[in-house]
């Protein structure tokens, strides 16, 4: 398919053009459903009434603060004459009844561990089974080890690009941790590239998300250019060759806002090589090492949150690419509409949302609704000359993906960054209670 391309200065990472993320949207549905399946539900509880009766305790409602996916205590509660069943649910009682699985449901007095499972038209929550249990566990010791290490990638990516370049005596570096480095540099997806489809596919495949699907699948054709492979060889590298991470400078961390599954998407923005601070060669080890693990933990912590979405129909990748001599993160969101799936019967309705900082220019924002033969696009940017350029070009855009087959609702070029939903609360992806 032909690019849209944007002409500003300075020259941008070229930014994948609409029309590609929605094909790249239409295809995704196998590395969706790479992940293992969930446990099957032991029961399906539904909420009669949405307003709490018959309180049982002081506390507020938190009704209004569940979201899907949030896990829950509740005790099961029997009228002794009539048998009627409610739950207690953070101090107050609710109708409920059983909609699938145990149609005896749960015993008076029972404890159970729910999660939400759609808040509309009903509030219908879904019992936990050991398996269920054993891996809300599993995730959240996870994150417990992962999300303090996190960093942003950015600063690695800097790093192996003036390694690429042999600067600032990278040459006394041990050549394990070298050719490590030049491994990982060279599989990273090159920006223009990912103006094909298929290329675009085959980056996102390989952009270390699947990993270990692809283990589990015993799929290993990518695994010598999987990055998360190649990050890990290269933190092995650096650790055998005596780096030592807790040793790098802390001011120079590339900390980020933890990954979550659903919120605003918004790009990381590139950073400089600290190599050009360091001048010694155990103090580049150090500082590659720590960035490295830390990049690593990040990816961890997407693959947790892709893990922990209940619809298992998202997937969030932060995909590393290359333009030349630089570097940055396209990140990626890609769901299925499970509303449209239900109502309609169809498994073709997608939104792709995607975020790329353009350095000077600042960050671009693009989201593609595709349903069928049905398209929108609604693209922003920072940069007020970018909106422009963009707007100049919807036309074209436009006329491209009518040539495609596509019915296009819409094209939207808007000024600034998604502000998500003022009305909601944002959801954590780590919650420890004392």
């Amino acid at each position: 398919m032909p690019c849209l391309p944007i002409a500003y200065p300075p020259s941008p990472i070229p930014f994948p053009p609409i029309q590609v993320l929605a094909f790249a949207a239409a295809n995704v549905n196998d590395t969706l459903h790479r992940e293992p399946g969930r446990a099957c539900n032991v029961m399906r509880l539904d909420l009669v009434s949405f307003r709490g009766t018959v309180p049982t305790g002081t506390g507020t409602s938190l009704l209004s603060e569940w979201r899907v996916g949030t896990i829950l205590q509740a005790v099961a509660i029997r009228d002794a004459k009539t048998g009627t069943l409610w739950l207690e649910l953070a101090g107050q009682r609710h109708p409920a009844r059983v909609a699938s699985g145990d149609l005896d449901g749960p015993e008076d007095g029972e404890r159970l561990q729910v999660r939400v499972l759609r808040t509309h038209p009903v509030l219908a929550l879904e019992t936990l089974g050991a398996a269920n249990k054993a891996e809300s566990g599993n995730a959240a010791d996870a994150l417990l080890r992962f999300v303090p290490k996190q960093e942003s990638p950015s600063m690695m990516l800097a790093n192996l690009a003036w390694l690429s370049q042999g600067k600032n005596g990278t040459n006394a570096l041990p050549r394990s941790v070298v050719d490590a480095a030049a491994r990982l540099w060279q599989s990273l997806p090159n920006a223009q590239s990912l103006t094909d489809a298929k290329a675009l596919e085959a980056a996102l495949n390989r952009s270390g998300t699947f990993l270990e699907a692809n283990l589990a699948s015993n799929q290993r054709a990518n695994l010598a250019t999987d990055l998360k492979a190649l990050m890990l060889a290269l933190s092995r590298a650096l650790q055998e060759s005596g780096a030592r991470p807790a040793a790098a400078r802390s001011e120079t961390a590339g900390h980020a806002a933890v990954p979550t599954a659903h919120g605003p998407l918004t790009a990381l923005p590139p950073a400089p090589a600290t190599f050009s601070l360091l001048d010694s060669s155990a103090q580049q080890m150090n500082e590659l090492s720590r960035q490295t693990d830390g990049a690593i933990a990040r990816l961890t912590t997407v693959q947790i949150a892709n893990a922990s979405d209940p619809t298992g129909q998202s997937v969030l990748v932060e995909l590393p690419i290359r333009h030349e001599d630089r570097t940055s993160v396209l990140r990626l969101r890609i769901e299925q509409d499970a509303s449209q799936r239900r109502s309609q019967g169809s498994n073709s309705a997608w939104s792709v949302e995607a975020a790329l900082d353009l350095g000077v220019a600042g960050a671009l924002h693009a989201r593609v609704t595709l349903s069928e033969h049905r398209v929108g696009v609604q693209l922003r940017a920072e940069s007020p000359a970018v909106v422009q350029a963009l707007s100049a070009r919807a036309g074209d855009l436009e006329s491209m993906l009518r040539e495609a087959g596509l019915e296009v609702d819409r094209i939207v070029c808007l000024h600034g960054m998604p502000a998500g939903d003022a009305g909601t609360r944002p959801s954590r992806l780590l919650d420890v209670r004392a």
